[in-house]
């Protein structure tokens, strides 16, 4: 197992630009930005950030006592406790205010995750009485859900270590007649399961021409031929030629989600939300609807990389397109550069995203969905040259010869490195990672014969490296904290009363979003899951309505001072009796009374 990460550091660097961006943003962050955080908790108060059994983060999350509230939501498939924690500066109002949702590991293979987002709730509530934490909490209510997918999580810390996401009920996936016979299993007794390979010709991978330890697909049409067969490491009990090819539990809680859920597939589950983990953190969000902004910590990725988009009419269709709509897109592609700004993560996204939870968060509930895919083995690790640099002068001090021109088309035949092999190149540069790779080693097989067993292994490209895991805490919480300034809040900017003459009044109403985020995106206006602004003009016991809509629903609000203009003909004999009252579920609510026009 790797070994603990230290104690964190907080950077101020990142800090400083996270303050510089919030008072872009929102005039309240502004003003806490302008004095330096006097208050800031010195790093040594910081606990290490490293991952931990499901009970150990329950007693954490429960150790926070009435800085976090503690809100059960549900029980896994294997019976362990789905929590989620609340944290805001005022809990009597918390469920008014705009509200961000953190989600971690709903892969289940990412327990680092899981104690990142613990670590961020730990940090909300220490540091409430910071400038920039107060002013994100007094104004935004946030939602961590630290593990979303316990079962999976778990089998980090079992005996022996095999990262799978799959939790529910298996299938007959070699249709033999029998289902989970032949099960992944540590055959050589290490300790963890990694990867088997046997010679055959009719493998399909080869190694790596750069690096032998990686394997890559043959290709055929280069005149490669397979060598290897691999499988994960198991029995072949059925004696059908194939290792651990059926496993007893194939259902997976991040591809049970209804949007884009793949029927009859052995990882979708019986029917969307089949597994608890699934149904709840469903009914967890929809019961909730005051949030706004999803964060989800695992595999996926649509900030480092731009993620599909489809034009705008391709929601209208019968069978819409998958897709973020281009305008959505836009938006995500300036969240990526900010997020590249403050952390420098550069990892992309593993897997598709069909029947997951960041899917089915904006496609069918039309919340703002990032997913971040916080660290994954490096693939820009310089390669070693096997030559020593040439000195500037010959020994004799005349100048040295020039260097020979590189051929073009040499260049344009090279080949390049797989990705396994530069994330092996990066291992290599770093001594204390080597636990992170099985060197392949023979091994007689009870039913195969002679073979190899190594690879990666479990969990080595989703954990940091203990010297790093304290940074990319601390540049993933400042990130956080950006956010909220970001989330629509709409507010009635004027609400006048013109006379007329008599008691007849016009009155004129403006209604703004200063935020970045427009009150719905896309998304949401298509699937109509977030309710509208309500806009009600009260009138009282002397007043009566002449012309004009008493109720306007606001559907379609942009961000960055996106405005909605309504007005009425009354008789009041008080502008006193004229009120108007702004309500949403997501973005806030507000209050006026009429004033006379200037």
């Amino acid at each position: 197992r790797p070994p603990p990460p230290p104690t964190m550091h907080h950077s101020r660097a990142a800090a400083a630009r996270a303050l510089a961006l919030a008072a872009l943003c929102v005039p309240l962050l502004a003003q806490d930005a302008a004095q330096p955080d006097a208050q800031a908790s010195p790093a040594s108060a910081v606990k290490p950030v490293s991952s931990a059994p499901h009970a150990e983060l329950l007693t954490r999350a429960k150790a926070l006592g009435a800085g976090a509230t503690w809100i059960p939501y549900g029980r896994s498939r294997q019976g362990r406790e789905l929590f989620a924690l609340r944290i805001a500066g005022a809990a009597q109002k918390a469920d008014e205010l705009p509200a961000i949702l953190v989600v971690a590991n709903v892969d289940g293979t990412q327990p680092w995750t899981s104690a990142l987002a613990l670590q961020h709730a730990e940090q909300l509530v220490a540091r409430a009485a910071e400038p920039t934490v107060s002013a994100l909490l007094d104004t935004t209510c946030i939602y961590v859900v630290p593990c979303a997918n316990p079962d999976a999580h778990e089998r980090r810390f079992a005996a022996v270590q095999h990262e799978r996401e799959a939790t529910g009920p298996g299938v007959d996936n070699d249709r033999d007649g029998r289902s989970g016979e032949d099960p992944a299993s540590d055959v050589n007794g290490d300790g963890r399961i990694t990867q088997l390979r046997v010679r055959d010709p009719r493998g399909e991978w080869i190694a790596d021409p750069l690096d032998a330890r990686a394997l890559v697909k043959a290709d055929k049409t280069k005149g490669e031929r397979g060598v290897w067969r691999v499988w994960t490491e198991g029995r072949d009990l059925d004696r059908d030629e194939r290792v651990a090819e059926d496993e007893p539990l194939d259902a997976c809680v991040n591809r049970n989600f209804p949007a884009e859920w793949k029927e009859l597939g052995p990882e979708s589950g019986a029917f969307p939300t089949d597994e608890p983990e699934t149904l709840a953190l469903c009914e967890f969000v929809l019961q909730r609807p005051q949030i706004a902004l999803v964060v989800t910590y695992g595999a996926f990725d649509n900030l480092v990389e731009k993620p599909k988009s489809v034009a705008a009419d391709a929601l209208q269709k019968r069978v819409p397109q998958a897709g973020v709509v281009e305008a959505d897109a836009v938006l995500l592609a300036e969240y990526g550069k900010r997020y590249a700004e403050l952390t420098g993560v550069k990892h992309k996204g593993r897997g598709g995203d069909a029947g997951s939870w960041q899917t089915w968060a904006y496609a069918h509930r039309g919340l703002w969905s990032l997913a971040i895919n916080p660290w994954d083995i490096p693939l820009d690790t310089p390669e070693k040259s096997a030559e020593p640099k040439s000195e500037a002068k010959a020994e004799d001090g005349a100048a040295a010869p020039a260097k020979p021109e590189k051929d073009p088309k040499e260049k344009k035949d090279k080949r390049e490195p797989s990705e396994d092999a530069k994330r092996l190149r990066w291992i290599d540069a770093n001594a204390d990672e080597s636990w992170r790779f099985a060197p392949w080693q023979a091994f007689e097989h009870p039913e195969l014969g002679a073979c190899e067993i190594g690879g990666f292994a479990p969990f080595a490209r989703n954990e940091p490296p203990a010297a790093r895991s304290a940074e990319l805490a601390a540049a993933q919480f400042e990130f956080l904290l950006t956010l909220g300034a970001d989330l629509p809040r709409v507010r009635i900017e004027e609400f006048t009363a013109k006379a007329l003459g008599g008691d007849l009044h016009e009155l004129r109403a403006r209604v703004v979003n200063p935020s970045r985020l427009p009150l719905q995106n896309a998304s949401a206006l298509r699937t109509e899951a977030v309710r509208p602004a309500r806009l009600d003009l009260e009138l009282g016991a002397g007043a009566s309505l002449v012309a004009g809509e008493r109720l306007h629903l606001i559907r379609a609000l942009e961000g960055s001072g996106g405005r909605f203009e309504a007005r009425w003909l009354v008789r009041a004999a008080s502008l006193a009796e004229l009120r108007l009252k702004l309500s949403t579920q997501h973005a806030g609510s507000d209050t006026r009374v009429a004033e006379l026009a200037r």
